[in-house]
Parts: structure tokens; sequence; C-alpha cells
């Protein structure tokens, strides 16, 4: 069955459901119950995003070089899933579920399998000779648990692992404490002396992956929400808008659901049966990444495959994986285990190895689906207070609204209680049981707020720490655009739903303003120097500043952290083909916005901008959206076809910056073009039952389908949808 722009019937499973396809192509879901408005949801996600759902199930699997292409970056990419085995967990998790989370998995899975017994195989499965299987619960926590680590778990442990490689590669400590003054403990010499001694340091994931893109890492974004004495509306307003890597189809799947008296609207993600952001007609809430620290790496002395524990031997657990490959030999790993995590490599000879902790790896998706689904029934601030804080599978901050007009915030995730006086950013001596975790940390000692007197709240990555009782925030992005969004909150006595959709679209950067300072007493008499002193600012299209100051910023960089510390080669390999600095712009921005620092080396912060200068202003302005086009990749193909297939989408100019709400921040990750953009935004005002929306796609994962990328113009001109139940 194709649904196009005429609404059908479905019989659900324990009524009738009509579905019909709102202004930009996503389906509005009426259902008798409300159970079958899962059913209803799990069918359009069959019908729109078969590849997608798919895919995701077969790379979180690792089963990707089976079942779609036996290349290396395939196998690779197949190993390291293998290797964090959240497939194995998924299936002990679904015996956990509650009865009531098990019925709306089972309805949501029979929605999903019914639709794609409805439709054709997507061509690009015919091409590779694959036949979609049963979606099923355990699927769903494969799902939730990819959401979790891939981007969140991961690049925390990512930045450890290149802090480990810093002093590995003997950059001074001082230099090391300085870029991350989380980092409270001493870096003693005996402790660099068994890093430089640990048999594997290698990054976790090998960036010849290109494949790693595709899965959903949710890295950065903004939401902030306002309370009813600060609004026009005399009701409390939220803004959301979550920065991922954009790509085709998009991440996000628009929904509007409604039963009886009840309804749920915003975006939802295929495979999972649960509205991600969006509101009901008593709570509005928006996510971003929440930077808590729920992983670590502990050296392991390894004999005879044994760990130590004081000064007892045990013997690691052995787990073997066979990965068959389409017309290759099957490929055997070997991956050893103990009470901590996940040990790098084999050890097949003596001496440290590392191993991989992190708190969520089991057992959490359970409780996590329970809440998640209750929140689209809570009716006041301290409901969703509760449900929030009940989410450990992932560190995310939720920022709500609701209709009374309170206002509140939570940090979710599980964060262990760590040995005294550490940062958990350098690896434990696994050996020394008091380096070990000792429980976790009840959330409600994390950062949280309910109705704060400024009468609003902003999350944007950045340092929330003061809120709680715990500071589980050791990499915190920087405050740039959270400084932004507070700068035009308090311009306004008066807040509207249309300011914020001005504000989701302001391209001002606190970063740029803060360096200017510096930049300004030593610029030369040249053209290019009245250009950027006279620069706003602002990283529009047209901008020849925005260009100029780019080029200084990047020879700030290659000065500061690479001749005089970690080598060019590799601050530029970190900036241009990892996310690392896309994560970590503020820890850089700290030491250079310094007086002085170990990193300047035997030169002033003068001398130094000063050369930056010279070299980043000698050629001649451009506009900055020249510099910055961009393809959109389609998730299966990703740019290996021509462009004029129409699979990949644009070139369209990626404007903004690290430091402007809506980011523009632009790298490769596993060696394919990424971005940090808004993928989706929602704003909404509790003095109507609307949800204002723009999606940077449609509903359809198929290129030939009108619903492919209907809504891309309309994102990037910044006109909304407005949902209504």
């Amino acid at each position: 069955m194709k649904i196009k722009d005429k609404q059908i019937t479905l019989a659900g499973t324990a009524g009738k459901i009509r579905i019909k396809r709102m202004q930009g192509g996503f389906p509005r879901i009426d259902a008798d119950e409300e159970i079958d408005l899962h059913y209803g949801l799990g069918y359009m996600h069959g019908h729109d995003r078969q590849m997608h759902m798919w895919l995701m199930k077969i790379i979180g699997q690792g089963k990707g070089s089976e079942f779609v292409k036996a290349d290396d970056e395939l196998i690779e990419l197949d190993k390291f899933m293998r290797w964090i085995n959240l497939s194995e967990d998924a299936l002990n998790e679904v015996q956990q579920l509650s009865p009531e989370v098990s019925d709306i998995f089972n309805s949501y899975c029979k929605g999903v399998n019914d639709a794609v017994s409805d439709s054709k195989t997507p061509i690009e499965f015919k091409l590779i000779g694959y036949q979609p299987d049963q979606w099923t619960p355990e699927d769903i926590v494969l799902m939730v648990k990819l959401i979790g680590y891939i981007g969140l778990y991961q690049s925390q442990g990512d930045i450890e692992k290149f802090i480990l490689q810093l002093l590995r590669n003997n950059v001074a400590p001082q230099k090391v404490k300085e870029l991350f003054p989380y980092i409270r403990e001493e870096i003693s010499n005996d402790l660099i002396e068994i890093i430089q001694k640990v048999k594997l340091i290698r990054p976790i994931v090998p960036e010849s992956i290109k494949w790693m893109g595709h899965l959903p890492g949710l890295f950065a974004s903004n939401n902030w929400t306002v309370g009813p004495q600060k609004t026009t509306s005399g009701k409390a307003l939220l803004c959301g808008d979550p920065h991922l890597a954009i790509q085709l189809p998009s991440i996000w799947y628009s929904a509007v659901m409604t039963a009886k008296e009840h309804f749920m609207m915003g975006a939802t993600l295929p495979g999972i049966p649960s509205i991600i952001l969006g509101r009901t007609p008593n709570l509005s809430w928006a996510v971003t990444y929440g930077t808590m620290d729920m992983i670590d790496y502990f050296i392991e002395e390894v004999k005879d495959k044994k760990y130590r524990r004081g000064e007892k031997w045990l013997p690691l657990k052995m787990r073997e994986e066979i990965i068959k490959p389409k017309k290759k030999d099957p490929i055997i790993l070997k991956i050893y285990e103990n009470d901590y995590g996940i040990l790098e490599g084999e050890p097949d000879e003596d001496g440290y190895y590392l191993n991989l902790a992190w708190s969520s790896r089991k057992g959490t998706v359970a409780e996590s689906a329970r809440n998640l689904l209750n929140v689209v029934h809570a009716k006041t601030a301290e409901d969703a207070l509760k449900y929030f804080s009940g989410l450990p599978f992932a560190p995310f901050n939720w920022v709500w609204a609701d209709a009374e007009g309170n206002i509140g915030y939570q940090l979710s995730g599980l964060y262990p209680k760590k040995a005294e006086n550490t940062s958990g950013l350098l690896p434990y001596l696994a050996w020394d049981e008091s380096q070990g975790w000792q429980g976790m940390i009840s959330p409600d000692k994390y950062p949280r707020a309910l109705n704060p007197n400024e009468g609003y709240i902003i999350t944007a990555n950045q340092d929330l720490n003061h809120l709680g009782e715990v500071a589980p925030m050791t990499l915190p992005m920087s405050s740039y655009r959270a400084d932004r969004i507070r700068e035009l909150l308090e311009q306004k006595e008066s807040l509207t739903m249309e300011y914020m959709k001005q504000m989701h679209y302001d391209l001002y950067s606190r970063q740029a303003e803060a360096f200017m300072e510096i930049i300004q007493p030593l610029l030369p008499a040249t053209e290019n120097s009245e250009i950027l002193k006279n620069w706003d600012q602002k990283y529009d299209a047209t901008s020849l500043g925005a260009t100029l100051f780019e080029r200084v910023y990047l020879e700030l960089l290659k000065l500061i952290f690479g001749e005089n510390g970690m080598g060019v080669n590799v601050i530029e390999h970190i900036i241009t083909e990892t996310p690392m600095f896309a994560m970590l712009h503020g820890n850089f921005d700290q030491v250079m916005l310094k007086n002085e620092s170990a990193w300047f080396g035997d030169k002033t912060r003068d001398e130094i901008f000063q050369t930056a200068i010279d070299r980043g202003l000698k050629d001649p302005a451009v506009p900055y959206g020249k510099t910055r086009k961009m393809y959109i990749p389609n998730i299966f193909f990703a740019g290996r076809l021509p462009k004029i297939f129409g699979f990949d989408y644009g070139p369209y100019e990626h404007i903004g910056s690290r430091a402007t709400i809506p980011q523009g921040q632009q790298y490769k990750s596993m060696g394919h073009p990424s971005t940090f953009t808004p993928t989706f935004r929602m704003v909404t005002d509790f003095a109507d039952d609307e949800l204002h929306t723009n999606n940077a796609g449609g509903p359809s994962d198929r290129r030939f389908s009108k619903y492919y990328t209907m809504g891309l113009k309309a994102w990037m001109k910044g006109e909304y949808e407005v949902f209504k139940p």
C-alpha cells in the first residue's frame, strides 16, 4: 500500500486507526485507543523508513559485511560493533520490560512488520539481495542502545583516549591539565610510564570506518524554556533544536498522534515507539547532550590471560564472535572482558592493556523505556522531573515546561561514584581496588532546576555542574551558544514565538566577540584588516569578515597547539578529520584567551596573535558561504553515486559557526564530510495547542518519492510547519 495524500484507515490491535499526511508529508495518526497510536507510528515508520531502520539494525548487530558489502570498512565496523556487543544485551533487556512497555513495543513492531509486508523492498536492498526480517522488541532496545553509545559515550571515550595519547607522546602534564581543567589529580611520572607501556592504544573506532557516520550520534544541541512572567502570552514557551550530522533521510520523523482527548506530537526516531522531543496538552520538552562522564578507562595488568586485583590473579572471560563477510572466509574474534569492562585487543602477551568501562552498558533500557513512554502522560513539571530522572541509558539535558507555567531541567544518565579526588579523565589502575567505581550516584544529586528565579532555563551543552550536588560534566562544551541565548532572552521583556524563531537562526558569535577584543588592536593598516575590523561578528553567507576571522583562528590553533605542542599535522587532523575539536573548541579557546600559558612557549600572547593575523590575512577575502559548500549525504550510498542521481542533496551553504546558536561546524567523520547543524527545530507556547517545527528532510527514505527532501527548503529558509491536534 502506498500512503500518499488521502486518509487511510487501518485495523490496529484494539480498534481503528486513521492516518493522513500533513502539509510536510509527515503523518497525523488518530486512533480509538492509545495503544494503537504506537501501531500507527510503527506502520508509518515501516512504510516510510524501511531502508533506514534495517540499515541501522544491520550495523548495530555487526552484520554489515554479511548483508551489505564485504569491504574493509564494513568489516572493521562489524568488529567494533561485536566488540561493544550491544545486540546481546538487547536480548537480555527485553526480558526486563514491564507488561505495559511490552504491550507498546509489540503493538509498534506489529505496525512496522505489517507495513513492510504491504510495501515493496527498497531498491537499496534489492541491489544487495537483502530481505528485511521481522522488527522485534529486541531491535527497539538495540536502537536505544545505539543512541546512547554512538556519539555520547563514544565521544567522551574518544576524548579520554586523546588525553592518553597526549601523555603517551610526551606532551607536558602541565599543558594537558591546562587544556583539560577538570583534571584535578596529579599526573604522576609513574602513571605516564605505565601509559607508555600499555600494549595497545588506538582509536576505539578505526578512522577507516566511514559507515560509522550513518549511526545517530546526538552530539550537540540547544534547548531553552521561558516562564510565563517573561512571555507575551502569559504562558510558558519552550524551544529545542538538536544538532547532529545532517543526512537523507532526516534522522527525525515528525508525527502528530491523537486518541480521544489526548495528543502527543513532535519528533520521533524510526525504530523507536516514542516522541523524543515535542509536547502534549500538559507538557512540552526538548533534549540536548548532557556531557556526563559515564565512561572510564582502566589499565589492566594481564598475565597468562588473567588480570590482577590486589595480589590475586583472576581469569578473563573470553567471548567468541564470528563475522561472515559476503563471499569471504569467516573472521573469528576473541574478545576479553571482566567485571570492569571490555579489553582492547587480545592479551596474547603479558603486560598492560586498556579496559573500557561504561556505566550504562547493561540493564538500563527497560527502566528508561518505561519512563520515556510515561513522559507523554506527565501532567506537571514535578511528574516530568520524576520521569526524566529515570532515564539512565544516556547522558541528556532534558528541559521542559508545563501548562501551569512551571519550567524545569534534569540531567539524565548513570553517574558512577569515582575514587575520591579523581576526575575520570585519566585512566585508573584496575589492580588498585580503591580506584574502582563505588556504586552509582542518585539522579537527585545531578544538575537539575525547577522554576529558577531568572525565569528561564538554557542548555547548550555547556557546564551546568553548579546546578547539582555532584559535578558529572567533565568535558562540557563552550558556553558561547548559551551566553548568546541568554543575551537575546534578556534583551526583551516580553517574549514571543516569532522572536524564538529568529533566535533559532541568529548568526552572531560570542566567540568571535571575545577574540576580536585581542585581535583588533593588533591589526595592521591593510584592506583585509579594515574588513575584519568592521565585521559585525555574524556568520552569514556574504560575510567577508567571517572568512578572515576563521583564517586567523586556524593559524592561532596551529601556532599554539601545533608548533608549540602536539604538532601541526596532529592539530589539523583533529580539527578537520574528527568531531573532537567541534566538541572541545572551548577547551582550546580558554587557553588561547589567557594572558599567559604554558602552550605559548617563549612568546607572548600578542606576538602569537600578531603572527596568526599576518598569516591569516595575507590572501584576499571571499564570501563565507563560498567556503562552506556541502552535500547532504544519503545514508546508504553516502557520495558513492554521481550527484546527478539525486540521492545526495546540494550543494548548500553551511553557514553559522561552532559558536552561533545554529551551529555550522564541518569536519570529516570516519573519512566523509559531516556536520553539527540543527536537524530539527521546534517552538511551542502553551497559549495554544500548537507545535511549530521544521525538519531537515522529509518522511521518506526513498529517493524517487516526493517525500524524500520535502521540508528541506523550508528548513533552510526558516519557515515552520504548524502541528495541531
